[in-house]
Formats: structure tokens, C-alpha cells, sequence
């Protein structure tokens, strides 16, 4: 049984320390409903992390910044 919870975090902080091979270990033998649990968990949780550490005066820079990988991202250009 996997706790999601631990995975997520675990998830997290392996690629915060851009570490894939632990990252995607932690999914292995997750079904699709603890891959889409995970998924969310860890976007709310470094959501979450950036707020408390950057504060509200980063989170603009940081939302526009996201802005911009999404646009490169979608029209096949650079970041």
C-alpha cells in the first residue's frame, strides 16, 4: 500500500533536487487514479512552498514567469 501523501512530497523534493531517477521511481507501480493524486498533491504542495518562502510580493513575477514557459511551451519556442 503507498501512502500518496509521502510519495507526493517525496516527488517533490526529488525534483526540486533535480533528482528524475528517484522522482519517477516513486511512481512506479502507481495506478492512473495515485498517478492523477500525485500530480495534484505536489502542484498544490510547491504552490504552497513558493507563497510561504517568496511572499506575495514574488508571486506575480513568479505567475508571469509560468505564463511564459506556457506560451513557448505551446507555440514550440524557447524559454
Amino acid at each position: 500500500m503507498t501512502d500518496i501523501n509521502v510519495t507526493t512530497y517525496g516527488f517533490v523534493v526529488a525534483a526540486l533536487r533535480d533528482n528524475d531517477d528517484d522522482a519517477w521511481s516513486l511512481l512506479d507501480g502507481l495506478d492512473s487514479n495515485e498517478l492523477a493524486q500525485v500530480a495534484l498533491g505536489a502542484t498544490l504542495a510547491l504552490a504552497t512552498a513558493l507563497r510561504g518562502y517568496c511572499g506575495a510580493e514574488h508571486t506575480d513575477d513568479i505567475i508571469r514567469t509560468l505564463q511564459g514557459f506556457a506560451l513557448a511551451d505551446s507555440t514550440g519556442g524557447t524559454r
